[in-house]
């Protein structure tokens, strides 16, 4: 069954699906990437994937992409695949007294931006254009 992913990574979900998009998250969450207008120029994104990395640059292609961290999202995904709260905290690298908060909080609600609006418009104040 899948899982309402928050707003901030529910197009990634629809691209590749929820355990590539956990897999990317627990490897970049919180970073802050250089997304490349062509794949073709994006070698140091290769170690996340053709399908993460074509799914970036299609969406944020010659912008900078801030990872977002989706503690709650994650903190459901690793549980609903039977993971114990030890084991979420330490692939979370939190403490597993967080792991009961984490996963009484409601893993669809976006708590990355205190106002996301639309995500697009983001895009219109990246004044970096060097792709």
């Amino acid at each position: 069954m899948a899982m309402n992913p928050p707003p901030s990574i529910a197009w990634l979900v629809r691209e590749i699906g929820e355990d590539a998009t956990l897999r990317f998250i627990e490897s970049a969450g919180g970073q802050r990437l250089r997304v490349p207008r062509d794949v073709s120029r994006a070698r140091a994104m290769r170690e996340y994937g053709d399908d993460v990395l074509e799914a970036l640059v299609r969406r944020h292609g010659g912008v900078n992409y801030q990872v977002p961290l989706v503690k709650s999202w994650r903190a459901h995904m690793l549980a609903k695949r039977g993971l114990s709260n030890n084991e979420i905290a330490l692939r979370m690298g939190i403490s597993w007294r967080q792991v009961p908060n984490l996963l009484r909080s409601d893993p669809t609600i976006d708590r990355t931006f205190k106002n996301p609006g639309n995500a697009d418009q983001l895009r219109l104040f990246d004044l970096d254009d060097d792709y």
